[in-house]
């Protein structure tokens, strides 16, 4: 096996994809119907002219995000992009993730630095437009199970609390219980330290879930010019009262998404969400965040004691639009009314639902971005490296399920040498040869061939599993390496971005560790990526 520092694969070679998303990685015809333009500069260029062309909120925008993270103290990176977002000739590409407790699995490192290096290739490739990176925060959603917790070292630290509302507005109480916690697992060392102070200058120094989160992500990511975006913002909603009327009064959602459904369906692609007749929930406080309905000739909202006339709803949304908040197929067009946005970034999941929305972009007159699938990674140590050489496992084989990797693997490290591809060759020509004699014979012979044909060949597969059990059992210390490296690669059998915290890397690499990736990512075309990390 040959000794380097990464491997790619493109979208063809991953091959991990769902069928719709494989199909439009590859440009299939039955996909185009779903997107605009494919990914590429040229089309990221003429996004950009269309774009700058309809845009017309960019003063609301950009004093909106100036208050939002006033608090911080703003690299000289991200008060320069603020400033360009106030030009004519600025765009923006955008990636977005749930307010995950300490960022949560790894992956959301890959999706911001992609968004990053995008715009860095193409500020020096198109110096003629600005292009800005941005970080949407999903400050309204209300899944608190899927962000709580995060995982360091095979161990899940979780924040255990009751809510009910948006995650943003939550408080921080007991989560210094959490980290306290996770403080005792670090060991000492100077990466530990930086640990530490990330915390303790993120979620020990905030008041809300939001804040937390802009803190985190800046201190990560303010030096590469990086601005965050909270969409719970009575500012940037006035703005959506038009399609948030439109969505509760004409369901035109529903209705352009549930036809794009059905065309997806015709081509016998996974729906990935489905649209409802009114896609908005109703904000109170820091506590409720319910479905808005129309039942009986009412607007209601649920588990509430909430109802609203046509005329009522449409005054409460004129007066406080900051109650409303966009569902999964509402939120993509808040973004782009919002953002003078050219490309979303995203996991297969999120182009999966990306591609249902084209038609109720055009509904709504809103240029539809271009979706750009993220990188995925993989992190080996140089000597989980070494240890792959010496069991002789290719970078390529690690796609594979760990059954058939060890198989693989004990078989060609045999002292039988038995190759029963080699007999099952000569098994077939054999029966060929009489069955060709056979059919000048007679019918009963010719079938009789074929059943022993048959009999044969799965007794030499019967044969070969025997064999493959018996070489396992002889080489079961090469059978528990290969399970214990798969399982640090793989936790719980997931791609290891999934489930990994950066953390874990950082405790290793440090600061160095996101430089390393950004230099790994291809910031417009997908690609997969094993990286080693000298130890």
């Amino acid at each position: 096996m040959e000794t380097i520092q990464s491997i790619r694969w493109n979208a063809e070679e991953y091959g991990k994809f769902s069928t719709l998303v494989r199909d439009y990685m590859n440009k299939r015809q039955t996909t185009s119907d779903f997107y605009n333009r494919f990914p590429s500069e040229e089309s990221l260029i003429e996004q950009t002219i269309d774009k700058l062309k309809s845009f017309k909120n960019r003063e609301i925008l950009c004093d909106s995000l100036e208050k939002q993270l006033s608090f911080l103290d703003l690299t000289e990176p991200q008060i320069e992009n603020l400033e360009k977002l106030r030009k004519g000739n600025t765009v923006t590409v955008t990636t977005g993730h749930q307010l995950n407790l300490f960022t949560g699995p790894v992956y959301i490192f890959y999706k911001i630095l992609q968004v990053v290096k995008c715009c860095d290739y193409m500020n020096v490739r198109h110096p003629e437009f600005n292009f800005v990176p941005i970080f949407w925060m999903a400050t309204e959603d209300h899944d608190f199970e899927e962000i709580n917790h995060f995982c360091f070292s095979c161990k899940r630290y979780s924040w255990e609390r009751d809510f009910g509302g948006a995650t943003g507005r939550m408080n921080l109480d007991g989560i210094d219980k959490v980290f306290e916690e996770y403080f005792q697992d670090l060991p000492d060392s100077r990466h530990a330290d930086e640990l530490k102070q990330l915390v303790k200058d993120s979620y020990l120094s905030s008041k809300t879930l939001t804040e937390a989160t802009q803190r985190l992500i800046h201190e990560l990511f303010g030096r590469f010019g990086l601005l965050m975006v909270d969409g719970d913002d009575r500012e940037l909603k006035k703005l959506m009262i038009p399609a948030f009327e439109e969505d509760l009064i004409q369901n035109t959602a529903f209705k352009k998404v549930g036809e794009t459904n059905h065309k997806l369906a015709e081509n016998h692609y996974n729906i990935q969400v489905n649209p409802r007749e009114i896609n908005l929930f109703y904000l109170e406080g820091d506590s409720v965040r319910e479905r808005i309905v129309f039942e009986d000739g009412k607007f209601k909202v649920l588990n509430t004691q909430l109802e609203f006339s046509e005329q009522e709803i449409k005054e409460e949304l004129k007066n406080y639009p900051e109650k409303f908040s966009p569902n999964v197929i509402l939120r993509p067009l808040y973004q782009e009314t919002i953002l003078p946005n050219v490309a979303y970034i995203g996991g297969f999941g999120e182009l999966s639902y990306w591609l249902q929305l084209k038609s109720f972009f055009e509904a709504m007159n809103i240029d539809y971005p271009l979706a750009i699938g993220r990188n995925s990674l993989m992190v080996i140590s140089s000597k989980q490296r070494e240890t792959l050489e010496k069991l002789s496992i290719d970078f390529s084989d690690l796609m594979l399920p760990v059954q058939e990797i060890i198989n693989r693997n004990v078989i060609q490290n045999s002292e039988t040498g038995i190759d029963f591809g080699k007999y099952e060759e000569m098994l077939t020509v054999m029966f060929d040869e009489l069955n060709q004699k056979a059919v000048k014979t007679d019918a009963t012979f010719s079938k009789m061939v074929a059943a022993q044909r048959t009999k044969q060949l799965k007794g030499l597969a019967k044969m070969f599993k025997r064999l493959e059990r018996a070489e396992r059992k002889k080489q079961t210390d090469r059978t528990e390496r290969i399970e214990a490296i798969y399982k640090k690669l793989f936790p719980i059998n997931k791609l290891q971005e999934r489930v990994d915290n950066f953390s874990e890397f950082h405790l290793e690499y440090g600061f160095h560790f996101i430089d390393e990736i950004y230099d790994e990512i291809n910031p417009i075309d997908f690609c997969f990526t094993i990286k080693t990390f000298d130890n």
